[in-house]
């Protein structure tokens, strides 16, 4: 067998086992890349509400009334636009990492949507049963639970990875003439559907083999932790780098109502040109309270992360962007990479129709099999 036959059996062999996970994953890719700006629209009721003429209460006091509303489960962060017309959104979430399908997995998720003018609940969603929560649930883990979803994801992508490298090998021309390029970067409408199909798997998949290389990579950090190790270590050397994992689920004691008071209106002091807040409640009695200040949109990369005590309120660390390790930097950077949004709505936009794209490849490529497997 020549090299050209092993990569086109490479290619085929890994296209139909991946095919319908790499369908799904384009397509739920495709719907989520908007979700920022999707939600405003359908959601209107929970996230906007007429700002009062007073103040905002403090956020410890609004954070009891939405532990309240969960009745008394531990709320884990909150997220606050600096536009006065938002809801402050709270979320609480218990994982189990033994469950085997999504809904085991998340032994239960809410986001509480609070007026921070008057402390009335909004609205108490259920974001285990929410559309964008399961659309997300299918694109990192195909609705099953993370021991599952964790291998049936990460080796579909990197079989993708190998389908866009051997795609690009197929796809270069052997000659560089007219028509060898025309061959390559055209689709040729006027031919026989066969062709047109065919045309539409190559050249297409050309065109966006370079932003699905970097989607899939980058994808691939959150899945596998070899992959995350290697990412810090090229970015750092042989540098070791010390990881901090925020809390998944927190309790804030009662005594620590003041620090927490105290933290936030120094975070909004401090980085008072900041789009929006996340807050991230201390999870032991001796942690610290984690705000990050986004600075433009919810861009992890352009974003300032601080840790204060929780009683006293003081400022213990600062960490901008700029001041992080290159393993740190290139972290941070990872989910904008991935969602396009390093680039703004461009990003977005091309992210968009690449995913759609994405998920024509397996179809387009199952034809083109199929109509030869008749033909033979």
């Amino acid at each position: 067998m020549t090299l050209k036959k092993a990569i086109n059996q490479i290619h085929l062999w890994l296209g139909l086992t991946s095919g319908l996970v790499v369908v799904i994953i384009g397509l739920t890719g495709a719907t989520y890349a908007f979700v920022e700006e999707l939600k405003p629209v359908f959601y209107k009721e929970r996230l906007y509400v007429v700002p009062g003429k007073t103040k905002v209460l403090p956020l410890s006091q609004l954070l009891a009334v939405a532990e309240k509303a969960v009745n008394n489960k531990p709320v884990a962060r909150v997220e606050i636009s600096v536009q006065p017309d938002r809801t402050y959104v709270f979320r609480s979430v218990k994982l189990d990492p033994e469950g085997l399908t999504y809904w085991d997995y998340y032994q239960y998720f809410y986001r509480v949507y609070v007026n921070p003018y008057n402390g009335k609940v909004v609205k108490v969603e259920d974001t285990k049963q929410e559309f964008f929560q399961l659309v997300l649930g299918l694109h990192m883990r195909m609705l099953f639970g993370e021991k599952i979803g964790h291998y049936v994801v990460g080796g579909s992508v990197l079989m993708f990875i190998v389908l866009l490298i051997s795609g690009i090998i197929m796809w270069w021309p052997k000659k560089w003439t007219r028509k060898g390029r025309d061959q390559s970067f055209k689709v040729k409408w006027d031919a026989s559907s066969r062709r047109v199909n065919y045309d539409l798997h190559k050249v297409l998949g050309f065109y966006v083999a370079g932003i699905l290389l970097v989607t899939s990579l980058t994808g691939l950090v959150w899945v596998f932790e070899w992959m995350e190790n290697s990412v810090r270590y090229l970015a750092n050397g042989a540098e070791t780098v010390e990881k901090t994992k925020l809390p998944t689920s927190a309790v804030m004691l009662p005594d620590a109502s003041s620090g927490l008071d105290k933290a936030f209106a120094t975070a909004r002091e401090r980085n008072s040109e900041a789009f929006a807040y996340q807050v991230n409640f201390p999870l032991m009695a001796n942690a610290a309270i984690n705000i990050s200040s986004y600075r433009k949109d919810w861009n992890r990369y352009n974003r300032v992360q601080e840790n204060y005590d929780r009683y006293s309120g003081k400022l213990l660390r600062s960490a901008p962007f700029a001041r992080l390790n290159g393993g740190d930097q290139i972290y941070q950077l990872n989910y904008d990479l991935h969602t396009g949004s390093v680039l703004g709505l461009p990003g977005k936009i091309m992210t968009f129709f690449a995913g759609l794209i994405a998920a024509s490849l397996p179809v387009t490529g199952f034809r083109i099999w199929w109509a030869r497997r008749k033909k033979r």
